[in-house]
């Protein structure tokens, strides 16, 4: 009979903190990036705020798709490089993140089975210093009673899924990543014709060619989600493959960094990127056009930066001139963006700073509708950070055509509740918004994207969103809470996201929707090798070329590790959708076991 595995107390506390979040796939943020501020793409310079380990475990939820970001304890405080590698120039009002990719060291337990990759880590194999490596993989079998989720004629179905993954870590006097590649193959035991092979993946890497001089950056994602959307964030829904999406989104940018000692830094780079999302094309009932259909683009992107240093005392100012040219389809045809800007940072107190940005801006997409701008950019804003766990900034100014205000905050609401809060409007595609967040994101040691500035969790693909093949104007915000008890996890949140078009690519068509989410988990460690985890969600969609409707979900999980590298779960998720068009109607009962062996 198989003993007991006992767990220190820091891993314990990991193991709910973790847990919490898995099902509520919708509150890992999907924080939309604003216009492009400098080498975006790259790790801001200024020495970073470490994250002190009460915020790590406060902070420790993507609950997006089945991911957790890992809590540190004291005991597993997040190692130094040997040599710093230096980051690159970011945003001038942001709090700084770390350089390159998050190397906390591995937690020992992970809940899986809820359809991200990584979801079932167990402890890594070492290899040479500073490299981690955790081969895996794990198996999953769901049955459901309405697989293509009709409100008549309901067709059941078993479906097995093989995840092989490999999560890789590397933290040495010249390189820092994170890369984590875990294809799922799906196999339908009654429909064969939906048979096939998932590509999830995210990866980070920053490298230092020449000490303090020359460095390379790149990053990259793959991922997968529903093209019409509305589906219940973590409750495992199968996607039909015909509705299926694959994102992918690649960037590697080498740049050079020059100091003139305290007096300013400069930075000049490259940056080659791809963005690509393929599919079935989709369209709206009645209609001959399709909504969705497969685009992709290549990007050649030049930037340059000048920041003031420490001589400027309680002033910092920044110059960027940014610019990048699309090749691709679609509105991405002849596309481009230049924009050049002074930015102002002033220190009225040590927790107070004023912020101004004050430019001009080109930009071109193509598309039934084209869009060209050429237009001033200005914003004004504030800066707060009230204790060293928190920070808020806040702007209102013009950008991309329009007048709009952003926000994004942090706050420690004492030792054991932590708030994230987000808002932002921008112009820009699906894939080109993936592409985006690959700038403006970080890693943690499992993989999963972080945004820099604040330390919320970020999702690349979100399945109650809908995808596109066109230019939008975005309004996004989301809304987290979270609180952290020695064996239990509340989180509570809501996510937002308003689409207007403005350009469609030749052959579709593009509707306006607004979509409205929220979600309340609640994870509890029944003993130190078990935790149950429950999730209700209720999300709102309206658009004026669909009927309105609602969805609720609630699913319940228990996950249980029962050696070192052997972790399981099992899950019923409960999801139904209401409509003002009867035929949009639909339930659906999901039970999913899994099992994931590290080795």
């Amino acid at each position: 009979m198989m003993g007991k595995v006992q767990m220190p107390a820091p891993e314990r506390r990991t193991f709910v903190a973790s847990h919490a979040d898995m099902l509520p796939s919708i509150l890992a943020s999907v924080r939309p990036p604003g216009p492009r501020r400098g080498a975006g793409n790259t790790r801001p310079l200024e020495p970073a705020r470490r994250r002190s380990p009460g915020r790590a475990v406060a902070t420790a939820f993507v609950i997006g798709a089945a991911v957790a970001t890992p809590g540190a304890s004291a005991e597993t405080a997040e190692p130094a490089a040997a040599v710093p590698l230096s980051p690159g120039l970011g945003p001038l009002a942001g709090a700084t993140a770390e350089a390159g990719p998050r190397t906390t060291p591995m937690p020992q337990l992970r809940l899986g089975g809820l359809g991200y990759p990584y979801n079932l880590a167990a402890l890594p194999v070492e290899i040479p210093e500073g490299w981690r490596i955790t081969p895996s993989i794990g198996i999953e079998l769901l049955g459901t009673d309405n697989l293509f989720l009709t409100r008549t004629g309901r067709q059941a179905d078993f479906v097995t899924s093989i995840t092989p993954s490999l999560l890789l870590s590397a933290d040495t006097a010249r390189l820092r990543a994170t890369i984590g590649y875990a294809p799922t193959g799906r196999i339908y035991a009654d429909h064969s014709d939906q048979n096939r092979v998932d590509q999830i993946g995210n990866g980070q890497l920053l490298a230092v060619l020449v000490p303090e001089r020359l460095f390379l950056n790149a990053r990259g994602s793959a991922s997968a989600q529903s093209a019409v959307g509305g589906l219940a964030p973590g409750s495992a829904q199968p996607i039909g493959r015909n509705n299926q999406v694959q994102l992918y989104s690649f960037q590697i940018s080498p740049y050079v960094i020059h100091r003139f000692g305290s007096t300013a830094t400069t930075q000049i780079g490259y940056s080659f990127q791809y963005s690509e999302q393929s599919g079935n094309p989709d369209s709206l009932r009645d209609q001959r056009l399709p909504f969705f259909a497969n685009q992709d683009y290549v990007a050649n992107r030049g930037y340059a930066v000048l920041r003031t240093g420490e001589d400027f005392g309680r002033l910092a100012l920044q110059t960027t001139v940014d610019g990048t040219s699309f090749s691709g389809s679609g509105v991405y045809a002849g596309a481009y963006r230049f924009i050049s800007a002074v930015e102002v940072r002033y220190a009225v107190l040590p927790s107070v700073a004023v912020l101004f940005k004050g430019g001009y801006e080109n930009l071109r997409y193509s598309g039934l509708t084209p869009r060209h701008i050429s237009d001033a950019v200005w914003s004004v804003g504030t800066r707060l950070t009230p204790g060293p766990e928190s920070i808020i900034i806040l702007r209102y100014g013009h950008h991309e055509g329009f007048d709009s205000f952003s926000l994004d905050a942090s706050l420690a609401l004492g030792v054991r509740t932590q708030l994230f809060a987000s808002y932002r409007e921008w112009l820009n595609t699906t894939i080109g918004t993936v592409q985006d967040l690959l700038s403006t994101t970080t890693l943690d040691a499992l993989g999963n994207p972080m945004d820099s500035q604040t330390g919320a969790p970020v999702l690349y693909a979100n399945t109650f969103f809908p995808v596109q093949s066109g230019l939008f104007r975005n309004k996004g915000g989301s809304v987290s809470l979270r609180q952290t008890w020695p064996r239990d996890t509340i989180t509570l949140s809501l996510h937002y996201l308003d689409q207007i078009p403005i350009s469609a690519a030749p052959g579709t068509q593009v509707f306006p929707q607004t979509s409205i989410i929220g979600s309340l988990s609640w994870a509890h460690e029944l003993t130190q090798q078990t935790t149950a985890v429950g999730t209700v969600q209720y999300g709102h969609t309206s658009s004026s070329a669909l009927p309105e409707s609602d969805l609720v979900s609630v699913t319940g999980a228990v996950l249980h590790r029962f050696t070192d590298r052997l972790i399981g779960n099992l899950q019923i998720s409960w999801v139904q959708r209401t409509s003002d068009l009867a035929a949009n109607e639909y339930s659906q009962v999901i039970i999913l076991a899994g099992l994931r062996q590290s080795f």
